[in-house]
């Protein structure tokens, strides 16, 4: 009814006016009749998506979407750890049994006791990790063990990481593969000695670092493993500095999965 009514006005207009008026009075007239159109169609689909609404399964809850957080760790590791570092000169910590002392330079030392079922570990001078089954238990000794002194930021007890993370052991693997490209290149493992056969005039023996194993599968691989990440990587560093990949052959000592971005040679005229 509201668009034959405006229809018939439109014709009215159009007869009593001159023909460029009547041009845009028609164009006006367009407009509000695709205003109203599209209003009603609107207005049929926001009914329809209600009804849908309401007739839905009761399994579907209105709410915020949400997405399912994913663990590095399995569902089941459990061991909820905190990491810390004494920060300053004269700062240092040990452990004795179950006593956890620290040198807190000019506040003198310091003593805390390890409660049941939390593990302490000291793997430096000024580092203290925190482990338990108990989340509970790790964030009351935790606040204890930064309560001794305040972080200045020059000197303190110091919080490294934001909240309690989830590990699966206290004591992880750490592992590093070398790979030996090129002819003759092998390695061997003598006693606590590696011996790098690599291109040079005499074999290359070096130390292997404590805490770190060492096995060669074949003559060309190395596998490094440890408890002591550092030391694992440190002792990789080493072995790999003697014989660096070349860019034009590709030969040299790598790490597995190492990518070397090679070059072309000078071309003979």
């Amino acid at each position: 009814k509201q668009e034959a009514s405006l229809w018939r006005y439109t014709m009215g207009f159009l007869h009593h006016h001159s023909r460029r008026g009547a041009v845009a009075a028609l164009a006006a007239t367009i407009a509000i009749v695709s205003c109203i159109a599209f209003a009603s169609q609107n207005y049929q689909h926001n009914h329809a998506l209600e009804f849908g609404v309401v007739s839905a399964p009761s399994r579907f809850v209105a709410g915020p979407t949400t997405t399912s957080n994913q663990r590095s760790v399995s569902a089941n590791a459990q061991l909820y750890f905190k990491k810390y570092q004494v920060v300053g000169v004269n700062h240092r910590v040990g452990l004795e049994g179950k006593s956890l002392n620290f040198m807190l330079g000019n506040d003198g030392a310091k003593s805390l006791q390890v409660p049941d079922n939390v593990e302490v570990r000291c793997p430096r001078n000024n580092e203290v990790h925190i482990a338990s089954a108990d989340k509970d238990k790790v964030l009351e000794f935790s606040e204890a063990v930064q309560a001794l002194k305040e972080d200045s930021g020059k000197e303190g007890v110091r919080r490294v990481g934001k909240g309690v993370r989830i590990i699966d052991s206290l004591d992880p693997v750490h592992e590093k593969k070398l790979k030996l490209v090129g002819v003759g290149y092998r390695a061997a493992v003598k006693g606590n000695t590696i011996v790098l056969n690599i291109g040079y005039s005499h074999p290359v023996t070096l130390p292997i670092l404590e805490g770190v194993k060492i096995d060669c599968p074949s003559n060309t691989e190395i596998v490094l493993s440890g408890k002591d990440k550092w030391a694992v990587g440190q002792m990789a560093y080493n072995i790999r500095e003697w014989r660096k990949p070349e860019p034009y052959k590709g030969k040299g000592i790598r790490y597995e999965g190492e990518r070397i971005l090679m070059k072309e040679g000078k071309r003979k005229k």
